[in-house]
């Protein structure tokens, strides 16, 4: 993994986790499952990231 990428992921991951928007969503008293969600959709972005890289044959 490279530094660009790692860097990329963390900051993704505070805009995600961090940002005014989900603040104010969790005002709105969501659904229980919004968390899980949230962290579902940051796995599958980081998984998808790494999916492209390369391969030791």
């Amino acid at each position: 993994m490279g530094a660009s990428r790692a860097i990329l992921i963390a900051l993704l991951g505070a805009l995600l986790f961090l940002s005014p928007l989900v603040i104010w969503v969790a005002h709105l008293t969501p659904a229980w499952w919004w968390p899980f969600a949230g962290w579902a959709a940051f796995i599958v972005l980081v998984a998808v990231a790494f999916a492209g890289g390369r391969r030791d044959p």
